[in-house]
């Protein structure tokens, strides 16, 4: 197997082959394709500058897909979903159209933001997930979180002075995926914990929140009416607030 290797700064650069510029050029695949890439054009009497282009293209083509990869692992999204697996039909109700404008991702560009209300089993979690997805493989950089532990990470941090740094990476990601907002409370601290990522993240980045309880009751998970009301405020802001109603699929019990 030819070596990948760069070459050194004093080597002979005129004794390389084009295989292997392309290689110290990291354009692995590029190289890995020359021959068969060299013996199509001369078939067809393609120009150089076709050749070229060709091979240049599929290489940025394998370089997207590697980075989309990356990023995909990198967000923690779980369980991986796709738009086009949603059953829109499932839901006793819920805005087709909110959900495809969602999956524009065009929110991300006004760093507004996209909440999912209604009760356990309708599908919230597949509905954030799969936008998540769709901002990674357009290359954003996307992170994956249940709300539980996104509060414990940071009671954690407070706990070993470095809060500030936990605030700032969860700040950081061009999207942000909480899930289960509301399936467990907080305390007081945790709920002002997670009232300080809110805040941080406010017009600065995009958010999707999945939550089991209407904005009514956000005051009991935050133990705090203003904040609660705040944090409604922020979300919804610009943003988009899409509520599905209906059975849970884990339950033969409806729910509204």
């Amino acid at each position: 197997m030819p070596s990948s290797i760069p070459p050194s700064p004093g080597s002979d650069l005129a004794t390389l082959s084009l295989a292997d510029v392309l290689r110290a050029l990291s354009l692995d695949h590029a190289a890995e394709n020359l021959d068969t890439a060299l013996q199509k054009a001369i078939s067809r009497n393609d120009s150089p500058s076709s050749l070229l282009d060709g091979l240049m293209r599929e290489q940025l083509r394998v370089l997207i897909e590697s980075r989309a990869k990356q990023a995909l692992k990198r967000s923690a999204i779980f369980p991986l979903t796709t738009m086009d697996g949603f059953d829109f039909d499932y839901p006793k109700s819920i805005d087709r159209e909110l959900c495809l404008r969602a999956a524009s991702l065009d929110f991300l560009r006004e760093k507004a933001n996209v909440v999912l209300v209604g009760p356990s089993g309708v599908g919230k979690t597949h509905l954030a997930n799969a936008i998540g997805q769709l901002a990674c493989l357009r290359g954003h950089k996307v992170r994956f979180v249940v709300a539980a532990d996104l509060v414990n990470d940071l009671i954690a941090g407070q706990a070993k002075n470095t809060m500030h740094h936990r605030i700032k990476a969860w700040a950081a990601p061009e999207l942000l995926l909480i899930d289960e907002l509301g399936y467990l409370n907080f305390d007081a601290r945790g709920a002002d914990l997670l009232y300080q990522v809110f805040n941080k993240r406010y017009q600065r980045a995009s958010t999707i929140v999945t939550t089991n309880l209407p904005f009514k009751d956000w005051g009991k998970l935050f133990h705090n009416s203003a904040a609660a009301s705040a944090i409604a405020d922020r979300l919804v802001h610009k943003g988009i607030l899409i509520r599905i109603a209906g059975k849970s699929r884990r339950s033969d019990q409806e729910v509204e």
